[in-house]
């Protein structure tokens, strides 16, 4: 068996590593959210809050509601998680959002999602603004296949007095 030495495994090293490092290099451009990629039909899929949030007032601190749901053993969860992955966000090209919640919902998605109906959206860059009579929210948003992430960081007082959280939105096409 021959022993090789570093000089000759260096140059076969970089030859094997050169793909993954050019391959991973992205364009800011390529990664760009355009109006069109945003417009269409999107159904919930994921709802996230880092640091955790008593979001449904029960005094657990939740970061991803749909997989707490999931657990709750007397299956009160699998009504608000039908409701949620059966709710649909439109994001239409004369920049209005319509909302449609399944009709077995017994709560508003708005009180999860923070998207009302009616709000008008405004995209600029990878930040996009939906605006309502309430208030106005900006969020980070992303899209990759089918999937569109909405990320936005605000101070909220879930009953444990005001703190920066993080929610982030899945939505699947």
């Amino acid at each position: 068996m021959t022993n090789m030495t570093g000089a000759r495994v260096l140059p076969w090293a970089l030859l094997l590593a050169m793909p993954l490092w050019f391959g991973s290099c992205r364009k800011e451009a390529d990664s760009a959210v355009t109006p069109s990629l945003l417009e269409g039909t999107w159904r919930i899929a994921g709802l996230r809050s880092e640091p955790g949030a008593d979001l449904l007032y029960t005094g657990e601190e939740i970061t991803d509601l749909i997989a707490y749901l999931d657990t709750l053993s007397d299956g009160s969860g699998t009504d608000i998680i039908t409701c949620l992955t059966s709710t649909t966000v439109t994001f239409n090209s004369n920049k209005r959002v319509i909302i449609k919640e399944a009709p077995t919902c017994t709560l508003y998605a708005y009180d999860l999602i923070g998207i009302a109906e009616n709000s008008t959206w405004k995209l600029e860059g990878n930040k996009l603004t939906l605006s309502s009579n309430l208030q106005s929210r900006v969020y980070d948003v992303a899209r990759t296949d089918s999937t569109l992430t909405l990320v936005r960081s605000a101070e909220e007082d879930y009953g444990n007095g005001p703190k920066t959280y993080t929610t982030t939105i899945k939505m699947k096409k």
